[in-house]
């Protein structure tokens, strides 16, 4: 039917023709005129179509289209209630419009939602694609470890309803982005794959079974009744497992093949379904092979490997939101002249909130009362706390050591600064390796060239013996079956992490072993990750002959005894002085106590200066520096270095000989830290940067050309690990940055990052024989098979038996050696 339609049909729906209700205002624009819909399902449908440039299927159309069922036309109205701005408020974001690109009057709003059903980078790039074609959509990104879409859009021209409806339309799950429902989808899916794959591996099994007694009967004889017992259970079995456990091949290909894109899990389909098909002939007719077994090993292989990589991201994504679950749950606020608990997401800009000594600090905020010793290590990197007191500034998720606190709430918890590290993790998180991009090209080209060989033998054949055209089409398909070419870098890398695992090294990302072998630059952060975090008595540089030194440090243990200061740590292993009493804190100051009626002061130089003003200056050592005193007369400088890790300066050295560039990237940027900075064999060092900083740092140096290997530890190191190539942290980091690194030293020893790096390169040579393995039978047995040469059956174990020396040769990684292969 034209476009234009007959007056009579004027109030009919433009997509189906079905009568449209009488005020109702549904139309869609389709060739420049409003077209007038007829209900929500039809509207959703027309706005697809003609969003993607396929109006023309209307002007070609010979009768309307298929209206939506009513259950659909429901699925589609359901998600109009996102609309509502309360609701919408919860997972949006309003946005100031860029002039230039948007206009004054652009209404841009950030939408972010959570996508279920993403399985791998064909998901990520199908729902990017169809995103964008949304008219009004402006951008559109998917975070796959978070199964995260956020999309710009500007409401002038496309509601959110409407952005929900078309995910919804490609066969995902769809639902408002929050940090729970994330967990729960994940529990969700990964119960659901693990299933999946259970089933899988018992029909293997028990098909397998039936498999050997009819390979035996085929060389012994067997009679026919019970061939074709055999097979009937078999069928009733593989079909069950491809029904249930093989669906997510089928769903993937075809939901890629609606937009045109060719994806692995396409042959991998057809292959399934032809293999199945034509056993299901031969057991119906009694002539011909069957292939049962193959078809559902290859299903549980191809499932295991998915399910392993799927583990990962699913415990990256509880782990990401540890950092705001330290927080605590309830705070202590000021409101209607009262203290009153309440829910801590309850606060709002302008609260007055007390925290008490010990406490994590809740929000970020300003000191209205009270002075105390605050501990941001997390974000600066630096383990000494920071004396805070009226008018500064304190943040969300440091701990406050001392004192009572009054703060003002500054703002939410989404305008805080742990918010914006956590956000900054994410940016690094969308951005796409261009080997990622560059692989997914690839694979369309390969799956391309599957399909045409396979589709050109067949017409060959079909000229030549019709009657072996779809056996010898189905031999091709099934020899070129990309299993082996899937299970290469699989295989060997969840053998090498195994080992990894039995060596102290905690594996978070299995695909950065092939990575680390290609590292260029290794950078190290400094206070946790090349120090132990831990102060030590390094130097007792006495100023009085009547105390011995050994007596000295007594006194002082005596005194920190009484403390919870990180440099109180440094006198634990010591004997205390008996008869010290009185003891207490002087909040960003020192300690005061008694010992014989006398005065005793250890604290910083301007607090023991009160007492003892006879007190010389600090020793020039790069060192923290506290003195003692008592009554008027000074008696120590205690010297305090925080410990160095003892595998740090070999560990260093051993990867510049391994041509390396090593590189400090800290935070700190005290004396100490510069004295380390020279003393340690760095290329080059860079102190005093934020978190931000070091993440433009590295993306610098990738910028270049370089790959980077970042080794941290704490919070502030999460959004530099994200950005890195690779990544490793030391035992006792933060559970944000144990997310976002890919490997963790359990030891807390930096020499496994050496034996790390030389497994890696072993991993990678595996990698590499698999990948020549699994390309050489590809190019030897798809001729051969297209010849006519090879038999479906003996494709069929040509593919299992290259899927076996893949996995064998992989299993060499599991076996420790110092040197490459």
């Amino acid at each position: 039917m034209n476009s234009a339609l007959p007056e009579e049909l004027k109030l009919t729906c433009y997509h189906c023709g079905e009568t449209v209700p009488p005020g109702l205002d549904l139309s869609v624009e389709i060739g420049g005129e409003a077209r007038p819909m007829c209900c929500p399902g039809c509207r959703t449908v027309a706005t697809m179509i003609a969003g993607s440039g396929l109006t023309q299927c209307y002007e070609q159309r010979s009768e309307f289209n298929f209206r939506p069922s009513p259950d659909n036309a429901l699925e589609f109205e359901r998600f109009t209630v996102y609309d509502d701005p309360a609701l919408r408020d919860e997972f949006t974001t309003a946005v100031l419009p860029d002039r230039r690109e948007s206009g004054d009057d652009a209404q841009l709003l950030d939408v972010r939602l959570l996508v279920g059903g993403i399985s791998c980078a064909a998901c990520v790039w199908l729902i990017e694609t169809a995103a964008q074609d949304i008219g009004g959509v402006k951008s559109a990104a998917v975070n796959m470890s978070q199964q995260r879409l956020d999309v710009r859009i500007d409401l002038r021209e496309v509601g959110v309803s409407e952005i929900f409806a078309h995910v919804a339309a490609l066969g995902y799950e769809v639902q408002p982005w929050h940090a729970n429902a994330q967990q729960q989808l994940a529990k969700a899916e990964y119960r659901r794959d693990l299933r999946r794959l259970a089933v899988a591996g018992i029909g293997m099994m028990q098909v397998g079974m039936f498999a050997i007694a009819l390979h035996a009967g085929d060389i012994q004889g067997i009679s026919d009744e019970y061939q074709l017992l055999l097979r009937s259970v078999s069928l009733l079995v593989s079909g069950f497992v491809l029904a249930f456990s093989a669906r997510g091949f089928f769903e993937s290909a075809w939901r890629h093949l609606r937009r045109g894109t060719l994806v692995m899990d396409l042959p991998v389909a057809l292959a399934l379904s032809l293999a199945f098909g034509a056993s299901v002939i031969a057991t119906v007719t009694g002539a011909g092979a069957v292939y049962f077994d193959s078809v559902i090993m290859f299903t549980f292989l191809l499932l295991g490997a998915r399910f392993a990589e799927k583990r990962f991201r699913y415990r990256d994504a509880l782990a990401f939101w540890d950092a705001e679950q330290t927080l605590p749950d309830s705070v202590m606020v000021w409101r209607e002249r009262s203290w009153r608990r309440i829910p801590r997401r309850e606060l709002e800009a302008g609260d007055r909130l007390r925290i008490l000594s010990g406490e994590v600090v809740p929000i970020d905020g300003r000191v209205l009362a009270g002075v105390s010793d605050v501990r941001e290590d997390s974000f600066s990197g630096e383990a000494m706390p920071r004396a805070v007191a009226e008018g500064d500034t304190v943040f969300a998720s440091t701990v406050n050591l001392e004192g009572i606190l009054e703060i003002e709430a500054t703002g939410s918890y989404s305008e805080c600064r742990l918010a914006a590290l956590q956000r900054s993790v994410e940016h690094a998180g969308y951005e796409k390796p261009a080997a990622a991009v560059l692989a997914d090209r690839v694979a369309s080209y390969f799956v391309g060239a599957v399909l045409a060989v396979t589709g050109i033998t067949a017409v060959i054949w079909y000229q030549i013996a019709p009657q072996d055209a779809f056996w010898v089409a189905l031999s091709v398909l099934v020899i070129s079956c990309p299993c082996a070419l899937s299970l290469a870098t699989p295989a060997a890398l969840s053998n090498a992490a195994a080992l990894l695992r039995r060596r102290g090294v905690l594996v978070h990302g299995e695909n950065s072993l092939e990575t680390l072998a290609r590292c260029t630059h290794a950078v190290f952060d400094k206070t946790g990750t090349l120090t132990a975090g831990d102060f030590s008595l390094v130097q007792v540089i006495r100023l009085s002959s009547d105390y011995d030194e050994a007596r000295l440090v007594a006194i002082a243990t005596a005194l920190q005894s009484h403390s919870n200061h990180p440099l109180a740590t440094a006198f634990f292993a010591q004997e205390p002085e008996s008869g010290v009493c009185g003891v207490r804190y002087s909040v960003g100051s020192g300690i005061v106590g008694l010992l014989n009626g006398k005065e005793l002061r250890l604290g910083s130089s301007d607090f023991v200066k009160e007492s003892a003003p006879t007190l010389p200056a600090a020793p020039s050592q790069p060192l923290h520096w506290i003195a003692l005193s008592i009554n008027s007369e000074p008696l120590a400088w205690f010297g305090l270095a925080d410990k160095l890790r003892a595998s740090a300066e070999p560990a260093i050295r051993a990867l510049k000989q391994q041509g390396m560039k090593v590189e400090l990237l800290s935070g700190d940027s005290s004396d100490r830290a510069k004295e380390l900075a020279l003393r340690l064999p760095f290329d080059q060092a860079k102190l005093g940067c934020s978190p931000e900083q070091k993440r433009a740092y590295v993306g610098e140096l990738q910028a270049r050309g370089d790959t980077v290997l970042m080794i941290g530890d704490g919070l502030n190191d999460a959004p530099v690990l994200r950005q890195a190539n690779t990544s490793i942290v030391v035992s006792g980091a933060t559970h944000l940055a144990q997310a976002q690194a890919d490997f963790v030293l359990s030891e807390g020893d930096l020499l496994q990052i050496v034996l790390l790096r030389r497994h890696a390169h072993r991993t990678r040579s595996i990698v590499r024989q698999n990948f020549a393995w699994a390309l050489a039978y590809n190019l030897l047995g798809i001729p051969f098979a297209a010849l006519g040469w090879v038999a479906p059956w003996a494709a069929a174990v040509g593919m299992s038996a290259s899927s076996l020396i893949v996995v064998a040769n992989a299993a060499r990684l599991r076996r420790f050696s110092r040197t490459a292969d």
